[in-house]
């Protein structure tokens, strides 16, 4: 392919109407500019036009091409990563690719996984983020559409249903440019056929291995052929307006964090308390951030915000050794440096008396008789397995109680098994931080057969029936 006249031919055929003017702009005060270039169609064309006008003289920065080889397609992934140095030698631009070097099966390989692994090849090529280099992606119309309902099933808020945005600032510090948010991939193909240009399919896909390719495949389609209007062009305003909604928020919380901080590492406790709930989660996650540590599970953040709403005092994991904390007392909210023992030897839990436990939280056992509506309510779920539950004790002459840590092995047939299952894998269906699950009191009979974990059900040989009248009840405090 003549890629020099394809590029000259592709930029006369598209004009420039298509790339707003704030997009160019921020394009034309960067020093350095990047391409990510997988070798599709979209990335090709982001390639070949700004390549074109690189060529010529009508950008302000150096442009070098990005391509990272997955290495999930054999032969196929190789192709990509030739086909992009063709077209860049052709152009006289430079270009960086790099392979991933992974083990195991590829069709295991997560999106996600996949993310990182090329987000740190970018990094390691655009050198320092502080810098003045930006990268641009192919990122079009369809894919608002695919990415606002992917954040919709997975709960996210109005920043995570602004993406993908013209601008954009990464984890890791680097910075992306999306010139192609206002087209549709029906107009970049058509302008790389009209042109002649050739590109790269991916034949993943048009498989449903992934999450967005089946939402691209079966949801959208079906999604269009309901809309009573053009489906792209509403979903790109709803994208936009949202995205200049949490703009404005953004601008108004900054006040707020302001005026709450007692220091980089630590908010004021009422300060914090007097923002409204979206605030506070923002606090929350900028002082995470600021830490340099990852966000709190959802789980996790929906708990201090409630202990926030009932002005009490906390004490969440956030990682190993570090735990997020705020008081009235300290009348901060900030972190606190933890060595957590996990491995304690057992300890007798007397009855009506509180335990307090190794590392964190406290115990509590209590005899109670039982009626026909506390044993309603019980069956009902109205008490939650992670706070307080009841044990049967009719027909149980030693209600001895034990509390221990977590060994390896331990497991326990809960309310709802068939069969025993081991703790580890109850753990890692409940999503529970592994720097958790050695503080968390294991509740034992006299025998070490266990009773009830906080967050899991109890034990069901120790299940509350309808003729049971006699029961322990057990709370659990952090």
């Amino acid at each position: 392919m003549d890629w020099k006249q394809i590029a000259e031919d592709l930029v006369r055929v598209a004009g420039n109407e298509w790339l707003p003017s704030r997009v160019r702009e921020r394009i034309d005060s960067v020093d350095h500019l990047f391409v990510a270039c997988s070798g599709g169609a979209d990335s090709v064309f982001l390639a070949l036009y700004f390549g074109w006008l690189s060529c010529q003289g009508q950008l302000n920065s150096p442009i070098t091409v990005l391509h990272f080889n997955h290495k999930l397609r054999g032969e196929r992934s190789d192709g990509d990563e030739a086909f992009t140095h063709e077209l860049c030698d052709a152009l006289g631009i430079v270009c960086v690719s790099a392979d991933w070097i992974h083990s195991g099966n590829t069709a295991s390989v997560s999106e996600e996984a996949a993310r990182v692994a090329r987000m740190a090849f970018f990094a390691k090529s655009v050198g320092d983020p502080k810098g003045g280099s930006a990268i641009l992606t192919g990122h079009h119309a369809d894919d608002i559409a695919e990415t606002m309902l992917m954040r919709l099933s997975r709960g996210s808020g109005l920043q995570g249903l602004t993406a993908p945005r013209e601008f954009s600032i990464g984890t890791n510090g680097l910075k992306f440019i999306r010139p192609l948010l206002g087209l549709g991939k029906a107009e970049i193909v058509s302008w790389l056929k009209n042109t002649g240009a050739g590109w790269r399919e991916d034949e993943s896909n048009q498989q449903g291995l992934y999450y967005r390719n089946r939402l691209r495949q079966s949801v959208i389609p079906e999604w269009e052929k309901a809309a009573d209007r053009p489906l792209r062009g509403g979903v790109v305003q709803s994208r936009a307006l949202l995205e200049e909604d949490w703009q404005a928020l953004e601008g108004l919380f900054d006040a707020s964090w302001n005026n709450a901080r007692l220091d980089p590492n630590a908010l004021d406790w009422e300060r914090t308390l007097d923002m409204p709930r979206a605030f506070q989660r923002r606090a929350l996650n900028r002082l995470l951030t600021k830490e340099g540590v990852g966000p709190l599970t959802l789980a996790a953040m929906e708990e201090v915000l409630d202990f926030f709403r009932a002005k009490k005092a906390f004490k969440v994991s956030v990682e190993k050794d570090l735990w997020l904390v705020g008081s009235a007392r300290s009348r901060k909210v900030g972190f606190s440096r933890v060595k957590s023992i996990f491995d304690w030897r057992p300890v007798r839990l007397p009855l009506e008396a509180w335990l307090c436990l190794p590392g964190s939280g406290s115990v509590h056992a209590s005899e109670v008789l039982l009626d026909t509506e506390l044993i309603d309510r019980i069956q009902s779920g109205v008490y939650f397995h992670d706070r307080t539950v009841f044990l049967s004790l009719d027909g149980k002459q030693n209600g001895e109680l034990w509390v221990r840590s977590w060994r390896a092995g331990d497991a326990y047939r809960p309310m709802g098994r068939k069969s025993l299952v081991k703790l580890k894998e109850l753990f890692i269906d409940r999503k529970v931080p592994r720097e958790e699950r050695r503080l968390l009191p294991i509740v034992v009979d006299s025998e070490d057969n266990i009773l009830w974990i906080p967050g899991l059900p109890p034990s069901y040989e120790s299940r509350i029936e309808t003729q049971t009248t006699r029961a322990l009840q057990l709370t659990y405090e952090k």
